[in-house]
Order: C-alpha cells, then sequence, then structure tokens
C-alpha cells in the first residue's frame, strides 16, 4: 500500500467521522450547536476533496477535489466566525452574512476561472503536480483579498471564544479555551503553507483535522462545551445572596451560584453535570414540581427554613438554550410571620410593623354580594412601598390594593397585573409579580408575592428597586463608551435615531462629525496612556460646548459624533465654530502640552439628509474634505478645520 492510498482511506474515514458529528450537532435543539455542526461539514468536505486529490491517476477526481478544496477553504472562516458568535448569544444578521460571503464566494467564482486570469495562483507545472513539498505560487487576489480577509475571520473567532470564555463557569473555561486552541491549529497549519512552509494544504490542512478529530468529538460530545455557552451578568450571578441552579434539558447541573453551593453544602467543581436528582433525591418533590409546571413553589429545608423555589427557561438573546434556572428566595422570616398570625393576631401585627418588607392580608369576602379579596391588614412598610395610610388600606379590594402597587405602571399593564393576580390566587395559585410605583420624582420597583393560605391571601411587598437599579445600570453600561463617558456607536444609533423618529414634521437640527487630527501620531509615540486621557479631555469639551439636551458619540478611534436637534442651520454653524475652536486648544496631559485640533463635517437636517444614516455619510465626507484641506501644517485655520456637506 502506498502512501498516499494509506493517506486516501484515513482521509475518506475521518470525513466521515465529521459527517457524524456534524450530523449529531445539528439534531440538537442548541441554535450554536447547529451553526458549529455545519462548521464541521464544510471540514468533512475539505477532508473528503484531499483524498479526492491524491488519485493522480484520474485527472478529472483530482479537479473535483480541488474545487472542494477551495470551497470548503472559502466558506469555513466565514461559518466558523458565525457560529463562534452565536455560541456567545451575539446577534448575527442575515445582511452580515451575506455581506461576509461577498469574498469567499469571489474566490471560488475567481478559482473555477483562474485559468484565464491567474489572480488566484499563477498556473505551472509544479502546482499541478501532486508534491508533498510543493507550494503554490499564488496571485493578487489570494495575497492581498482572500488570505487576509480569511485570517481576519478566524482570529476574530478565536478572540471570541477566549474574551467570552470568563463569563462562564470557572470550572468549564478550561473546555471553552481548549476548543479555542483546536481552531487556532489549522489556521496556523493553513497560514504556515501559505507562506511556503511544509506540506502542500490538500495533505496539510485534512491530516490536522484528522488529528484533531478526537479533540473535537471529546470537547463536543464528552465534555459537552456547547452547554457551556456564556452567561451574562456572571458577577451579579455569582454574588447574588440567593442560590441559584442552572440546568440543561436532562435536569444535569451546568452552573451554580455561591450561593447555592453554600444552600447544597457541596462544590460546584462536584455538582456539575450531575443530575438534580442525586442532589435532592426524592425528598425534596417541589424542585421537580417548579420545573415541570414553570409555576413557583415553597419548600421546607432540612434546618427549618422555607424557601420560594422559581423556575424559568434559560434563554440568549437570540435563541432557547434548553435548559432551566432554578431560583431559591429565603422567604422564611415571612412565613413565620404568617404562622404567627394564626395564633396571635396582636404579636403578629408587633413584628410585622417593624418588618423591612410590606404585609398585605387578604379575606375573601360575601359582603357587597359577590365573593371578592379584601384587605384586614396592612403593616406601615406596605402602606411606605404603596405611598398610603395603612388604615386607609383596610376594607380595600384586591384590585386596589394592586392598584396602588402599580402606580408607576401604563394602563394597560397595571391592569394586566391586577387581572393575573385575582385570577391566580382565587384558583389558589401563588402569583410573585414585579411591578412599578411612583414615589414622588421617582420610580420604585416591588416584588409582589401573593400567596393563598387557606381563606386569606398572604401578600408580601419586597423592595426591588436597588437590584432594578443595578440591572439598568448594566444595562447602560452596554450602550456607553467606558472610555470616554459618551455613547459607542450602538447607543449612539440608537438615541438619534429614536430622537429623529420623535421630531415634528418641520424640525431642523444637524449632525457633526468630528475627527481628531494627528492622534494616532500622538498615539503611537507618547503612549496609549496619553492618548486615553486625551480622548477623555476631548469627549469633555464636547460636552462642555454642546448643549445637554445634544446627542454625543464616540464611534471608534478618534472620532466622535453629535446629533445637535432642533437648532437652525445659521446657530449649527455658529455652535459647530465653537467647537472647533474649543478643539482647536492644547491639550495638557501631564507635562505635556498636545496640539491635536480637530476637523469636523457639518451636515444639516433635513437640508442634506433626513435619516441617521444620510446625515452620517453628508458629514463624514464632509470631515474628510476639511481633513484633506487642513492637512497643510502651516495653514490649520478655523477654516480648514470646519466643513459643511454639499
Amino acid at each position: 500500500m502506498t502512501l498516499f492510498t494509506a493517506l486516501t482511506a484515513v482521509f475518506v474515514a475521518s470525513s466521515c467521522g465529521y459527517v457524524a458529528l456534524a450530523a449529531r450537532l445539528c439534531l440538537s435543539g442548541n441554535a450554536a450547536s447547529k451553526r458549529v455542526g455545519i462548521a464541521f461539514l464544510l471540514v468533512a468536505l475539505w477532508v473528503f476533496s484531499g483524498a479526492l486529490q491524491l488519485q493522480v491517476d484520474f485527472p478529472l477526481v483530482v479537479e473535483v477535489g480541488r474545487a472542494g478544496h477551495f470551497l470548503g477553504a472559502a466558506l469555513l472562516p466565514v461559518v466558523v466566525l458565525f457560529a463562534c458568535r452565536t455560541y456567545v448569544g451575539e446577534r448575527v444578521s442575515n445582511a452580515t452574512i451575506l455581506l461576509l460571503c461577498v469574498v469567499p464566494i469571489a474566490t471560488i467564482l475567481l478559482a473555477a476561472t483562474n485559468t484565464f486570469h491567474e489572480w488566484v495562483w499563477v498556473e505551472d507545472v509544479s502546482f499541478r503536480r501532486v508534491d508533498a513539498f510543493g507550494v503554490a505560487n499564488w496571485g493578487p487576489w489570494f495575497i492581498f483579498v482572500n488570505a487576509p480577509y480569511s485570517y481576519a475571520l478566524l482570529a476574530w473567532s478565536i478572540m471570541t471564544l477566549f474574551m467570552h470564555s470568563t463569563a462562564v463557569a470557572p470550572v468549564n473555561r478550561r473546555a471553552v479555551r481548549r476548543l479555542a486552541f483546536a481552531v487556532l491549529v489549522p489556521a496556523a497549519a493553513l497560514i504556515t503553507h501559505d507562506l511556503g512552509s511544509g506540506l502542500v494544504a490538500f495533505i496539510a490542512i485534512p491530516t490536522v483535522f484528522v488529528i484533531l478529530l478526537p479533540v473535537f468529538a471529546t470537547l463536543l460530545l464528552r465534555e459537552q462545551v456547547m452547554q457551556f455557552a456564556p452567561l451574562a451578568y456572571e458577577t451579579v450571578f455569582q454574588n447574588m445572596s440567593d442560590p441559584v441552579l442552572v440546568v440543561d434539558e436532562n435536569q444535569r447541573i451546568i452552573g451554580m451560584n455561591h450561593g447555592a453551593e453554600l444552600m447544597l453544602k457541596v462544590d460546584e467543581t462536584q455538582a456539575l453535570r450531575t443530575t438534580l436528582e442525586s442532589l435532592f433525591g426524592s425528598d425534596v418533590p417541589e424542585v421537580f414540581n417548579a420545573l415541570h409546571s414553570g409555576k413557583p413553589q415553597k419548600l421546607l429545608t432540612s434546618s427549618g427554613r422555607f424557601l420560594h423555589l422559581q423556575a424559568s427557561p434559560l434563554k440568549s438573546r437570540n435563541h432557547s438554550a434548553g435548559g432551566q434556572v432554578l431560583m431559591f428566595r429565603d422567604v422564611s422570616d415571612v412565613e413565620r410571620a404568617q404562622q404567627e398570625v394564626r395564633s396571635s393576631e396582636k404579636l403578629l401585627r408587633t413584628l410585622i410593623d417593624h418588618s423591612v418588607n410590606g404585609a398585605v392580608r387578604l379575606r375573601w369576602s360575601s359582603e357587597s354580594g359577590y365573593r371578592r379579596l379584601v384587605c384586614v391588614f396592612a403593616n406601615a412598610a406596605a402602606g411606605r412601598f404603596v405611598n398610603a395610610n395603612p388604615d386607609v388600606m383596610l376594607k380595600c379590594t384586591a384590585e386596589e390594593i394592586i392598584q396602588l402597587a402599580c402606580s408607576g405602571m401604563r394602563e394597560d399593564e397595571a391592569n394586566a397585573v391586577i387581572d393575573n393576580f385575582v385570577t391566580e390566587t382565587a384558583q389558589g395559585h401563588v402569583v410573585d409579580v414585579e411591578t412599578r410605583v411612583e414615589s414622588g420624582d421617582n420610580i420604585k420597583w416591588l416584588r409582589v408575592i401573593g400567596e393563598p393560605v387557606g381563606d386569606n391571601v398572604a401578600v408580601t411587598f419586597v423592595d426591588v428597586t436597588e437590584r432594578k437599579d443595578k440591572e439598568l445600570q448594566m444595562e447602560s453600561m452596554a450602550w456607553s463608551d467606558p472610555l470616554t463617558g459618551v455613547l459607542n456607536r450602538r447607543g449612539f444609533e440608537r438615541e438619534a435615531t429614536q430622537r429623529l423618529a420623535e421630531s415634528d414634521d418641520n424640525a431642523t437640527g444637524a449632525l457633526l462629525f468630528i475627527d481628531l487630527n494627528g492622534f494616532k501620531k500622538i498615539n503611537d509615540s507618547c503612549g496609549h496612556d496619553v492618548g486615553d486621557r486625551l480622548l477623555t479631555i476631548a469627549a469633555d469639551r464636547l460636552r462642555k460646548t454642546l448643549r445637554g439636551c445634544d446627542i454625543i458619540g464616540r464611534p471608534g478611534g478618534d472620532e466622535f459624533v453629535a446629533l445637535v436637534p432642533d437648532l437652525a442651520p445659521a446657530l449649527a454653524e455658529k455652535l459647530a465654530t465653537r467647537l472647533s475652536r474649543a478643539l482647536e486648544e492644547p491639550y495638557k496631559v501631564g507635562d505635556a502640552r498636545l496640539d491635536c485640533p480637530a476637523s469636523i463635517g457639518l451636515a444639516l437636517y433635513p437640508q442634506n439628509a433626513n435619516t441617521l444614516t444620510g446625515l452620517m455619510r453628508a458629514a463624514d465626507q464632509a470631515m474628510y474634505r476639511a481633513k484633506a484641506r487642513s492637512r497643510d501644517p502651516s495653514d490649520k485655520h478655523e477654516r480648514n478645520l470646519l466643513e459643511k456637506a454639499g
């Protein structure tokens, strides 16, 4: 058996293995797994094409193998990037996918017609000969377009995995990083070949994939790395005092926070991938009832603590991950207080009146001719939370009590909460909902828990404003530039688009596109710390020069944008001139005084455009004209640094 015959057999067997692995992933319910399965189908095609190219006695088969080789090599970087972005929960639009496929499709078409133009490779005898150490003489398209583009996509994919590996459970990070390293190996082999070293690509790359097949199979099937998708707000998750468990569709634990470790008295590394039944057994049916019904449950621990249990589907921004999140909240104080009600009303009032949580007792009554819930007790905290006198709350109906707790919500939202509360409590179900209450000029968030107890319904108000504020703060961080404090590109586009959509038909305004001239030189020569400080000062000058209602953003690098609404054209130009002067002032960073004037492009609304995209384009073009005109260092005047859109 010749070497080529042996390699052919190995390549064919390996391609079958990748097809089987791809089928296993594509049949799963996880969207990210399906994307990875598509990538493995392309890998299988690539490896099988290597086997075809070894059939030197059959030129037509070799040509078919070469076609498959270029098809897999061109499309695989795009598919890998798409899979990695989906894996970490980042949305990739169809338009982005089509745009990313432009270069690969062009490469495939050029490779098919290479004989006529030799843009992909230079046709010669050595390239067509099957030589284990032959290296193609690449053409300009491959050198300057396809190769850099493919390397950039692969680097993006690998960095995505590495950067998000810290957002998974610590015990699983090593597996995610091994997956990223496994993606890096064939990329390195391909780059080595393209640089003129090693075996030919149709032998080297399939060989690498043959070696990596057991690695991929172990990571994906045995260690189930696809179940370790990064979870949002990992810091909040780990620091929550309430125990939280994350389980997959087979009720195996794939994540838990420190509170859950303390509750279960087990280390996370020991609990991961074990079943809930092995931890809780049959003595805690409430856990499984919560998973199956989706309704809140209450359980009593061996230490005598009462826990409120809620199960929610595990979802990312784009798709369901197939698992569930179990959240335990200690409500022992509330439960104990409710038990005291039945034994001593006087003692209960003393205890609950000093509680930090609001407590309301509702009782079914038929005095008005029909059965309804009426308030018979409300503590001071309950009145404080809903801005009402506790004595006035007595004899109020359940609808009126919940209406007070929804005073900060829209009418349709409040009505939905009220209807759900009345319906669920009438059926003997526990109600757990969050509401908003107007508190002066502020909004207070309440967690309202209603639990039927005999002929009564115990309602607990818990102030969750601080937690909600933290959630909103984290959401705000996703739209802001962490360096300068202004909006990032996504945040600016969202705010500016909304502002334009809400403007009147006769509204006017302007968009300024600002570019700091010479920033790159300062950043390179003085260091990134100085450059960062300069950007911060520039952002401060923008805030001080522009109005409080103006929207400022930093798309990236040394560029800023500002939407100036409700301003006449003449005033907009004066404002831009004043801003140009402010940015011309030297920047004092440490002991250095740095000159970094800005080129500004001004686009008027609606004269130049009536959409954000159009305004951005017009202002950007005007800015580049100003930048080109002011490149003469001896002639940097205000008139050269500001340009209006034509």
